[in-house]
């Protein structure tokens, strides 16, 4: 239900947050969206900040670990944010949304390079999303363009901050947590919106701010619902509910927007969301143990797919970017 609630928010965020580009740059956009949900998670740290950590995690663990966490969770989330905000300008609510959805299959194959085996299914999913993008864009090599590779470039830094959560949520205080990840992300695109003068003017400010507010919800909110399930069940798990915000998202973007998508599109969009789910049936990763049996090949083919996917979003986004 905590996941689900998350879902909602992020779904209904694709058409405000194209919505707001009309008058704010992407860095001052996502810069106040972060500072609100910052601001709204305070209190609730504050009043929480004592609140006690499993007993099975108690031991030698750092008493900043959470700080840490919330740092690399901070650090994912703000790249993520700033590559989507800057194509979402451009590319349709609904067709960002579904986009986004691959970076569900995409959890655990990183979980994959972390040292956690897959199952067969999820290599079976990315392939049924790698299709239904196909589709989603058009159906041929040209409907596929910056502004997509962009969405894809930060599927991954979305996957990562799952994964981080993953790790840490358990560990830690949960609103310490929350709020370390979005005091980075604040700082970091606030920060930089102000470097470049991406600020807008007071007047603009306050006009936007049914738009910047709802930071409250999609960052506050949905990222502490996000770190509150992740505490009980895996990063693998999680992901099984995230679809949904991209049906959200594309329905949102037909009713407030008024944009459109034909029929190719649609099933598209479909086969999207049937490779997420399709993933997401497989059975936990198994943790890769130095004592198994092709322990050594499979370090090999962990830190082969963790270059590639590395070399693969630094091109994209020199290609993209430049």
């Amino acid at each position: 239900m905590l996941l689900l609630v998350a879902a909602l928010i992020w779904g209904f965020s694709y058409p405000i947050a194209r919505a707001a580009m009309s008058y704010l740059d992407p860095w001052a956009y996502g810069g106040l969206r972060f500072m609100f949900g910052f601001l709204s998670i305070v209190p609730l740290a504050l009043r929480k900040r004592r609140a006690p950590v499993p007993l099975a995690y108690t031991g030698n663990i750092s008493p900043y670990l959470w700080l840490w966490g919330g740092v690399l969770g901070g650090l994912c989330l703000s790249c993520g944010a700033v590559l989507q905000l800057y194509a979402m300008a451009r590319v349709p609510a609904g067709k960002v949304g579904f986009i986004t959805t691959l970076y569900v299959s995409m959890v655990p194959i990183l979980a994959f390079v972390a040292g956690y085996m897959p199952r067969l299914l999820i290599v079976v999913g990315l392939g049924i999303g790698l299709s239904g993008l196909y589709l989603l864009t058009g159906g041929s090599s040209g409907g596929f363009g910056r502004n997509e590779a962009l969405i894809l470039a930060a599927d991954v830094f979305w996957a990562l901050q799952v994964i981080v959560i993953g790790t840490f949520a358990a560990r830690v205080n949960t609103w310490l947590f929350s709020l370390a990840q979005a005091l980075t992300s604040t700082i970091i695109v606030l920060g930089l919106a102000i470097i470049i003068g991406a600020m807008p003017t007071w007047g603009v400010f306050f006009q936007t701010l049914p738009f910047t507010l709802w930071g409250v919800l999609s960052v506050g909110v949905a990222y502490s619902c996000q770190t509150l399930a992740q505490k009980d069940i895996s990063s693998t798990s999680a992901a099984l509910v995230f679809p949904l915000q991209s049906v959200i998202g594309a329905v949102a973007g037909v009713i407030f927007l008024d944009e459109y998508m034909d029929s190719r599109m649609v099933w598209g969009a479909v086969v999207i969301v049937l490779g997420t789910f399709v993933a997401q049936f497989a059975r936990e990763a198994t943790l890769i143990k130095p004592d198994d049996k092709y322990y050594k090949p499979i370090r090999f083919a962990r830190l082969g797919v963790g270059g590639a996917i590395g070399l693969a979003t630094v091109g994209t986004l020199i290609w993209s970017l430049a």
